[in-house]
């Protein structure tokens, strides 16, 4: 696919307003580099107007997902439903983000298991900006975390199996 890819329901398997990236900027076999911008009717702003970063742990999955996504989408398939297993470290460098914020999302794959469906990604949050304009020269690290991702390769007979 061309980058930047500004419509995402395609590439990720979320919908309406729980998809929280605006788009892909950039992505490769085991990277990818999106954008989050924090406008007033996001889901998440709290009744002053800020964007807490515990949320910066559903973007930066997103990120994964997306990665994901983008592959799939090349592949000719649909995206696929993944889940977040955990994570072995999180940093969260601040409390919140402003209403108008960008927020660049970085991830890359450390471990992937592709028959297993499961990974290891490093990811990055940075505020570009908090006035909406990318600021790319002095990007200030919001959060960081290993994220523990799995895919199941059938994901029908996965949650047969879990409900049985």
């Amino acid at each position: 696919m061309q980058t930047p890819i500004r419509h995402l329901a395609p590439i990720l398997p979320h919908a309406g307003n729980m998809i929280l990236l605006d788009e892909i900027v950039t992505y490769s076999d085991s990277q990818l580099q999106a954008l989050a911008r924090i406008g007033p009717d996001h889901l998440f702003l709290d009744e002053n107007g800020q964007l807490p970063m515990w949320c910066a742990i559903e973007i930066m999955a997103q990120g994964v997902a997306a990665l994901a996504g983008c592959h799939a989408h090349d592949a000719g398939q649909p995206p696929k439903l993944g889940f977040l297993l955990g994570s072995r470290q999180i940093d969260i460098l601040r409390p919140s983000v402003a209403q108008g914020s960008l927020l660049c999302v970085q991830v890359e794959a450390s471990t992937r298991d592709e028959a297993s469906g499961f990974g290891v990604f490093e990811c990055r949050l940075s505020l570009l900006d908090e006035s909406g304009i990318a600021n790319t020269d002095s990007p200030q690290t919001v959060a960081t975390a290993r994220l523990s991702v799995f895919s199941p390769p059938d994901i029908e007979h996965y949650l047969q199996e879990q409900t049985a």
